[in-house]
């Protein structure tokens, strides 16, 4: 890794008495190296990566529209929405920006009016706050829904005394969700916010959209920030824009509740089979004894397996799958929804986390309602299915030949050949489809089901699979037979 001060220091050392040619050749190098040491970002300037992002969203998404012309103002809302006409309730959340798709993805009818963004994983603004407010509330006010953040809660908190003095009707819901600490006390703020904030967002807006009072919707927020319990495990740490790597957590580790912004987690261990990480972060939810979330066993739950940024589909759809099955085996439980994808990042972390939230009939239709925020996940409102399918298989083959034709009399090497016939074609028969794997093992399924000749079968491959003479497969070797029979 490149250390800038003893290099400056040598540099500014030399000004006075080396060769200005040696200083610009040092200095370039120096520069060069500096660059290959950040980590590679599609992106511009580090500093106008928000502005940037929103400028992108909007092109995006034709519903959102963007407040301009104060530079720390960095405010998403929807565009159908007049200042101060608004007739429902307005939700408002946001944080620091870096965690997308939240918050600027869960804008749109039936979710967040507006999402107030800060800098790269720091809090938004009072001003940039205190104008989102004023750009979405009408007569029936504002709920401020935000995640446990020493600045969050700050910012958001002075806005909203702010707003209040001019006379609008604002209430505020603070989401604490994490259950990787230690139970109480955990430090002087108390649980962090995690991807369980979007169950808030979701049922208020739902809420919201329905025409509930502010209070009606301020109550229910409160019960579902209540109801949520989250853990995350990390196998990296993020980079931030136009920053150097971390080696923090090594090859073959993985953190255990570390934070969304790179805070400190509970615990580093090697890691481990995602069937463990799973059941540990479970059970840490789940505990009686440190009661995080009050759900026993016999609850109706829904789930949220999020990717922290860098984590393929492949790898949360396995964790989804086991930890269902853990939740309904393991801890009694009945799960009625599943949410797998991207909902709450951490810029290019590795990792997941997941967040198991108790509902009742009230919640799961809120969960279900529809909505026009472009992150929320489609296609998984619905009764789960309780019973697989089983594969089809094939039809017994018929026997095409009743009466096969035989010398009376055979010698004894042709009984052994006969022998050696029938136990070949019978267990040809008896395959089955997807017993058949593998990119050579097809080509001889449609050799077996395709022809009863040679030619007929190089026709097959050569149609479904690409191959022909002199490209180096099989065919080379079995087209001399072709010829020869």
């Amino acid at each position: 890794m490149v250390e800038g001060a003893p290099w400056l220091q040598f540099l500014n050392s030399t000004k006075q008495t080396a060769p200005l040619g040696f200083i610009a050749v040092f200095d370039h190098r120096y520069r060069a190296a500096q660059a290959m040491a950040r980590a590679n970002k599609l992106i511009n300037d580090p500093n106008d990566v928000v502005k940037e992002l929103i400028e992108g969203v909007v092109e995006t998404y034709p519903h959102l529209t963007y407040l301009d012309g104060i530079p720390e103002v960095k405010v998403i809302l929807r565009a159908d929405i007049k200042r101060g006409s608004y007739n429902k309730v307005a939700i408002l959340s946001g944080g620091g920006s870096g965690h997308e798709p939240a918050h600027v993805g869960y804008v749109g009818e039936g979710m967040l009016t507006a999402a107030i963004c800060g800098d790269v994983f720091a809090a938004p603004s009072v001003n940039a706050i205190l104008a989102g407010i004023r750009a979405v509330t009408g007569p029936p006010g504002c709920l401020l829904i935000v995640k446990n953040y020493v600045g969050d809660r700050l910012n958001f908190g002075s806005a909203a005394e702010q707003a209040k003095a001019e006379g609008f009707k604002v209430e505020m819901v603070i989401v604490g969700d994490d259950c990787a600490l230690p139970p109480p006390p955990r430090g002087p703020v108390g649980r962090r916010g995690l991807a369980g904030t979007l169950f808030v967002h979701k049922v208020a807006g739902a809420a919201a959209a329905a025409g509930r009072s502010l209070t009606e919707v301020t109550t229910v927020a409160k019960r579902v920030a209540e109801m949520v319990g989250t853990m995350g495990v990390a196998l990296t740490v993020c980079t931030m824009p136009g920053q150097n790597p971390s080696d923090r957590l090594g090859p073959g580790k993985m953190e255990l509740g570390l934070g969304i912004h790179g805070e400190p987690g509970a615990l580093v261990a090697d890691l481990q089979p995602v069937d463990s990480v799973v059941a540990h972060i479970l059970k840490q939810i789940l505990s009686q004894e440190t009661n995080y979330v009050p759900i026993k066993p016999g609850s109706r739950v829904v789930l949220m397996v999020n990717s922290l940024g860098a984590t393929p589909m492949m790898e949360l759809m396995i964790a989804a799958g086991k930890a269902v099955a853990q939740l309904q085996i393991e801890h009694g439980l009945t799960v009625k929804r599943v949410y797998t994808g991207s909902f709450m990042t951490s810029l290019d972390m590795a990792g997941m986390s997941l967040s198991v939230l108790k509902v009742d009939d009230y919640i799961l239709d809120a969960l279900d309602s529809a909505t026009q925020a472009p992150a929320w996940p489609a296609g998984v409102a619905g009764p789960r299915p309780s019973t697989t399918l089983p594969v089809a298989l094939p039809p017994a083959p018929a026997n095409l030949i009743p009466n096969p034709v035989r010398p009376q009399e055979l010698s004894a090497q042709g009984r052994k050949l006969e022998v050696a016939i029938r136990a070949g074609a019978a267990a040809m028969l008896g395959l089955k489809e997807f017993e058949c794997m593998g990119w050579i093992s097809w080509r001889w399924r449609l050799w077996i089901h395709g022809a009863a000749a040679f030619e007929r079968a190089f026709a097959a491959v050569d149609k479904y699979g690409g191959a022909s003479t002199g490209r180096r497969t099989l065919l080379d070797a079995f087209l001399p037979a072709s010829s020869t029979l």
